[in-house]
């Protein structure tokens, strides 16, 4: 097991960053504004995906991380609301 810190980087909104173990889904999400940063325990032999949600101003840019990785990163769209799902 391996431990990563998972992060997201935004001036203001609210957002919710859920994080998938292939086998189960706990139901808790990893980041929940207002927390930016949290440690995640993820076994070598699993394979996670990730998603999240985003409110905020128009245009307004953002990035989530996993250590020093990018795993998304753009900006809020006309609607106020950024989506998106990925693997880690």
């Amino acid at each position: 097991m391996r431990e990563k810190q998972l992060s997201i980087d935004i001036e203001r909104g609210n957002w919710l960053v859920d994080v998938i173990d292939e086998h189960i889904d706990d139901g808790i999400y990893e980041l929940v504004s207002p927390v930016k940063s949290t440690t995640l325990r993820l076994h070598d032999d699993h394979i996670y995906g990730f998603q999240y949600s985003i409110v905020g101003k128009t245009n307004s840019p953002f990035t989530i991380k996993l250590n020093d990785e990018v795993l998304a990163e753009g900006k809020i769209g006309d609607s106020g609301i950024k989506r998106g799902r990925g693997i880690l």
